[in-house]
C-alpha cells in the first residue's frame, strides 16, 4: 500500500515540476502584434500593443505601450505618440530613457527642433544611461546644434560620443567652412530671368527659367508688331507669371540650397546610426542600436 501511495505522489510531484517548466503561452495578440508589424501594417500594431497594455496592467502595460508608440511612429502618426508614452512613464517609471529618446525621434519628425534638443540633450547628460543610447543621443544633439549654428558645440558633443570618428567630426568642419545662401540675394538676381536659380546651383532650373521667359518675350514682340492686342495681353499675363517665378524661384532656390546642406551635414553626423526594439522579448523594452 505504502509503495503505491509513494508512486501516485511521485506522478503527482512530477506533473506539478512539468506544470512549472513549461513557459506560458503568449498572448495571441502579441504574435499578431508581431505578424503586423511584419507587413507593415503599423497602425493597427499598435492597437494590438495597446489592447495587449490594457489587458496586462502593471509594470508590463509600461513595455506594450512603448511598442505601441514605436508603432505609431513607423506608420507617421505623431499626434498620439506622445499620449503613448506618457503611460509609459505612469506605468513603469524604469523605462524613462526608452521613452526619452522616442519623444526626442518624434519631435524631429515634426520639425520641432527646440523640443528634440530638450530630449536628446537630457538623455545625452544622464550618466546612468547605457552608453549607446548617450551616444545615439549625442549624435542627434550634434545635428541640432548645427542647426542651431553652433559647429563648435556639435564639435564638443562629438568629442564625448564613443562611437563617433573623424568622419563625423570632419562633416562638422565642411558645414563651417562652406556658406548658406542669401534668399534676399537670390531674389534680386532672379530680376534677371534664370539668374537666382543659377546662384544656388539649380543650372537646369535657371535655363529652363531663361527659356521661357524668352519665349513670352520674344512672343510679346511679335504680337505687339502685328497689332494682335488680345494675344498680346494674354501673353503678357503668362510673362508676369513666368517673371514673377523667377524671382520667387530665386528666394525658394537659396533656402533649398541651405536646408539640403544642413541635412547632408546631419545625415554624415548620424552615420549608420540606427535603433530598433527586440519584440521577441517585449514586454520588456530592449532596444538593438547600430552606429
Amino acid at each position: 500500500m505504502r509503495s503505491v501511495e509513494c508512486g501516485i505522489f511521485g506522478i503527482v510531484m512530477a506533473g506539478l515540476v512539468a506544470a512549472l517548466t513549461v513557459p506560458a503561452e503568449e498572448p495571441v495578440g502579441l504574435r499578431v502584434a508581431r505578424e503586423l508589424h511584419r507587413e507593415g501594417d503599423h497602425k493597427s500594431a499598435a492597437i494590438e500593443f495597446r489592447r495587449l497594455a490594457l489587458e496586462s496592467g502593471g509594470a508590463d502595460a509600461g513595455g506594450y505601450y512603448w511598442a505601441a508608440a514605436h508603432e505609431y511612429r513607423l506608420g507617421r502618426q505623431h499626434d498620439i505618440i506622445g499620449k503613448m508614452l506618457d503611460r509609459v512613464e505612469d506605468a513603469n517609471p524604469s523605462l524613462s530613457n526608452q521613452a526619452m529618446l522616442l519623444r526626442g525621434e518624434n519631435a524631429l519628425d515634426t520639425r520641432q527642433f527646440s523640443d528634440a534638443a530638450f530630449y536628446f540633450e537630457s538623455l545625452f547628460a544622464d550618466k546612468g544611461a547605457d552608453r549607446e543610447y548617450r551616444d545615439y543621443a549625442g549624435l542627434r544633439l550634434a545635428g541640432l546644434h548645427l542647426r542651431n549654428e553652433d559647429p563648435a558645440k556639435a564639435r564638443e558633443v562629438l568629442s564625448a560620443v564613443q562611437d563617433a570618428d573623424y568622419k563625423q567630426l570632419g562633416a562638422v568642419s565642411v558645414y563651417q567652412a562652406g556658406r548658406d545662401k542669401s534668399p534676399t540675394v537670390g531674389g534680386f538676381l532672379g530680376l534677371i530671368p534664370g539668374l537666382g536659380y543659377a546662384y544656388s546651383g539649380e543650372y537646369a532650373n535657371g535655363l529652363r527659367s531663361l527659356i521661357l521667359n524668352g519665349l513670352f518675350i520674344w512672343g510679346m514682340v511679335e504680337t505687339a508688331n502685328d497689332e494682335q492686342w488680345g494675344a498680346f495681353a494674354a501673353i503678357i499675363f503668362f510673362e508676369i507669371t513666368w517673371y514673377t517665378g523667377s524671382i520667387y524661384g530665386g528666394i525658394d532656390s537659396a533656402h533649398r540650397y541651405n536646408r539640403d546642406r544642413l541635412q547632408e551635414a546631419e545625415k554624415a553626423i548620424m552615420g549608420e546610426a540606427s535603433f530598433e526594439p527586440d519584440y521577441s522579448v517585449i514586454p520588456s523594452v530592449t532596444l538593438q542600436f547600430s552606429f
